[in-house]
């Protein structure tokens, strides 16, 4: 990009050192408080106590069965997985699914590292406190966990108030299997394949139910900001979690953002992208990638999706009288553009 000069590059690499610093003591991208809603900490307590999380573990329900009588032994299972079993469970496919040697290798490995999700539920139990007192009519869903056999596509599914993490797919980026998969999962996506991911993946998903959106966008800034609410609604159901694990950057790419947002808001002020329809550039700047093409390999990837949370993040901060469910109601992203009067500051 034309813009990067040397004295700014000189900066960037100076915020990329100073990032390494704080993420030892407070990890990347702290929250300030400006776009934060305020809570009662009383009121979240006594929330915690009267709705207490807990993980329904249907991996280890289903591993842990007889299969040598697997039909009478689904019967004990009806009672919290009919989701998955239905009326009439297919012992066949069960049995297929049980013997894979992928499978059981997958549901081995898995419990040696999720044995536990106490923590786990605790951090839900936070999460939903909050959002119980933010969105009174948002439905809390019910939590499942399965082995997914490597089902990367869709680590999380968001359906029927039911939330479902594939463990498998929360194993680390180093995890041997996702390495045999070679190009299907470049190191970019297999990066943030690991645990601390895990919440705000689901935040995410969850947010669908309280997002209200055109039902197909016209323009990229349409994408732009459903992609910024969906990650504005992690950080207030996680207000602790740091910026790189909502984003799902790298320190040195939320450096580079951070340093040259300007400059991006610029380029696509003056390329006129906000109102285009071109799939192809929509794509480049809201989509999976190890960097943005138009900025060069510095870059993270996905850079309009973070505009548009910068948007909502600006929205929040001007609107702090307004109804929280404000942001999320608003269909028109022009009106959202408008009212946070986003204006990043040159570097």
């Amino acid at each position: 990009m034309e813009r990067i000069n040397r004295k700014k590059l000189l900066r960037f690499l100076g915020i990329c050192l100073m990032a390494v610093v704080s993420c030892c003591f407070a990890g990347c991208g702290k929250k300030t408080p400006d776009h934060q809603p305020k809570v009662n900490p009383r009121e979240l307590k006594k929330i915690e106590d009267k709705h207490p999380v807990h993980i329904y573990r249907y991996d280890q329900a289903l591993f842990s069965l007889p299969q040598e009588n697997l039909e009478k032994s689904l019967d004990s299972l009806q009672r919290n997985y009919a989701f998955f079993l239905g009326d009439e469970p297919s012992v066949p496919q069960l049995k297929a699914y049980l013997n894979d040697p992928i499978n059981r290798r997958l549901y081995k490995e898995v419990q040696e590292k999720y044995a536990d999700m106490s923590d786990v539920e605790q951090a839900f139990q936070d999460a939903f406190a909050r959002l119980r007192l933010l969105f009174p009519d948002m439905r809390i869903p019910r939590i499942y966990t399965i082995i997914s056999g490597l089902s990367y596509e869709t680590p999380i599914i968001y359906v029927d108030s039911v939330l479902i993490i594939s463990l498998d797919m929360y194993m680390g980026k180093d995890y041997h299997y996702y390495k045999q998969l070679g190009e299907i999962l470049p190191l970019f996506i297999r990066r943030r394949l690991a645990k601390e991911y895990l919440l705000a993946d689901c935040m995410k998903a969850l947010s669908y139910q309280v997002i209200h959106s055109n039902n197909a966008s016209v323009s990229i800034l349409d994408d732009m900001i459903l992609e910024g609410k969906r990650w504005m609604f992690a950080e207030i159901a996680l207000p602790d979690t740091p910026d790189s694990l909502i984003c799902g950057y790298t320190r040195e790419q939320l450096a580079w953002i951070q340093t040259y947002e300007y400059d991006v808001w610029s380029f696509l002020i003056e390329k006129n992208y906000l109102y285009s329809n071109d799939n192809l550039v929509s794509r480049k700047l809201v989509g999976e990638a190890p960097f943005t093409a138009f900025f060069g390999k510095q870059s993270p990837g996905n850079i309009g999706s973070w505009i548009g949370w910068q948007i909502c993040r600006a929205w929040m901060a001007k609107n702090k009288d307004s109804d929280l469910a404000g942001l999320f109601e608003e269909k028109d992203p022009q009106i959202v553009l408008k009212n946070a009067r986003y204006k990043p500051v040159k570097k």
